[in-house]
């Protein structure tokens, strides 16, 4: 009995594996087959990364990065980091809908709304978010100015009210960030 136990908990992980969508390329179109070959989705994507254990994939539609299921329908469009989805911090990663940023789960389930201009991943349970900032681009890569700046935590609530010209940096155990206004500098408290 104890050999069968031990046999099941080492191999399901490997059968759960097997069954994942596997990523092809067909005129330089990408689609998905299951372990036999067969195909599931047809080859239709610019891009593609294989299925996650989690029943999603990450491909380019149409110039974007979007998240599928199996059934091939789109459950987001991710922020591209370094060329493709943003990568997860803290289990949550940035997705863009109507020019807005929010987060989701590494099943594609959107935690938290898309009502930012931008957000930063999180650090430590809080991320700085900002409405009115625009992305500018410098060379190769881009950097976020203007607008107002507050703080959130992982369940989406502002901790730390969206009216700052900056937050500079925040001290996680005193519960304490320096935010900017107006020029001057102050110390601002959270719980």
């Amino acid at each position: 009995m104890k050999f069968i136990i031990t046999f099941l908990l080492f191999s399901l992980p490997i059968l759960a594996k097997s069954n994942l969508l596997i990523s092809f390329e067909e005129n330089n179109l990408y689609g998905f087959k299951d372990k036999s070959g067969k195909v599931i989705i047809n080859p239709q994507y610019q891009h593609a990364l294989d299925f996650t254990k989690e029943q999603v994939a990450f491909v380019v539609k149409e110039n974007h990065w979007v998240c599928i299921n199996t059934k091939n329908q789109v459950l987001l469009e991710t922020f591209v980091y370094d060329n493709g989805p943003d990568y997860f911090s803290e289990n949550l990663a940035r997705f863009v809908e109507n020019k807005k940023f929010g987060f989701y789960d590494s099943r594609c389930k959107k935690q938290i709304a898309a009502a930012y201009d931008f957000v930063y991943p999180f650090e430590n349970g809080l991320s700085i978010v900002c409405n009115g900032c625009e992305s500018q681009r410098e060379e190769e890569h881009s950097r976020i100015v203007g607008g107002k700046y507050g703080v959130i935590n992982k369940k989406g609530k502002v901790i730390i009210p969206i009216e700052w010209d900056s937050i500079e940096s925040i001290d996680f155990k005193k519960k304490t960030a320096t935010g900017i206004l107006n020029n001057s500098k102050k110390r601002i408290h959270f719980n």
